[in-house]
């Protein structure tokens, strides 16, 4: 019998997706590092950029309190000599986006996260678009090129953006769903499905700038997600960027959440 998905199990499973995305993505960059403790998870990638450094809290409950939960973050970044991002959840870690908030730390933005509870039904393919499921290096080339060139409007690096990808041989697994649009024979947009915990997350959507307005991201969500759905998953989710969201809605996405992501110095007497 497949039991109902409340929203508390849901924001729950969509949390650890996400942490567990983000921790399976530092390992396709050499000499990246993950350190689990406490209910707190820390990704110190190889490459010193804060978007790629990042804490995530996944205590429920707690009773630490902001100072401290920041402080013991801090310690570890310091050793480093790493600035990171903050990421948060809107539902558990008011406390905590409060102090960041108060103390003038850095907001990049809240997400919404946005779920989808059934497969996509009907669609079009958009006129001159061909999907290829990424299997092999070839094809992870395309995917690199799309998202190399996409995320520096959400002001990745080219650099860091091309790092993730760079090595076939820790990308692809079968827990990974990825495809790439074609458009005019060229790699043109892209999106990714992770499944864990029952779930799947959608990550790396993007469309180069000249192939945009064409329909090509929402076809390419589209057909993973609904990919992600026939693997077995319950609920597809994901956290929409502002170019994004709107596409997302028009699909049946609904917002279940909001997940502020800060930029934090690593020095502790920022957040005192």
């Amino acid at each position: 019998m497949k039991h109902s998905l409340s929203e508390a199990d849901l924001l729950r499973l969509a949390d650890l997706n996400r942490v567990e995305f983000w921790c399976d993505s530092s390992d396709w960059i050499p000499n990246s590092e993950v350190f689990k403790a406490q209910d707190t998870v820390l990704i110190n990638s190889a490459l010193d950029f804060p978007g790629c450094n990042f804490a995530f809290n996944l205590a429920v409950g707690s009773h630490e309190s902001p100072e401290d939960f920041l402080s013991r973050v801090k310690s570890f970044f310091s050793q480093r000599k790493r600035a990171f991002s903050l990421q948060l959840r809107g539902r558990h870690d008011q406390a905590i986006i409060q102090h960041c908030r108060d103390n003038k730390v850095f907001l990049v933005g809240e997400s919404p996260g946005m779920v989808l509870d059934e497969p996509i039904k009907g669609g079009t393919t958009p006129a001159g678009a061909k999907l290829v499921w990424v299997q092999n290096e070839k094809e992870l080339q395309g995917f690199k090129e799309v998202v190399t060139e996409a995320y520096q409007d959400l002001a990745f690096p080219k650099e860091v953006s091309e790092s993730y990808f760079s090595h076939a041989r820790r990308v692809l697994g079968p827990h990974l769903v990825m495809a790439v649009v074609f458009f005019q024979g060229e790699p043109s947009s892209t999106a990714l499905a992770m499944l864990s915990h029952g779930i799947a997350g959608i990550y790396w959507v993007g469309t180069v700038n000249k192939a945009r307005g064409k329909g090509l991201a929402e076809y390419c969500t589209r057909q993973v997600g609904n990919a992600a759905f026939e693997l077995g998953a319950r609920k597809v989710v994901l956290q929409a960027s502002q170019f994004g969201e709107p596409i997302y809605r028009k699909m049946g996405y609904r917002e279940f959440t909001r997940y502020p992501w800060f930029i934090c110095s690593s020095k502790q007497t920022q957040a005192r």
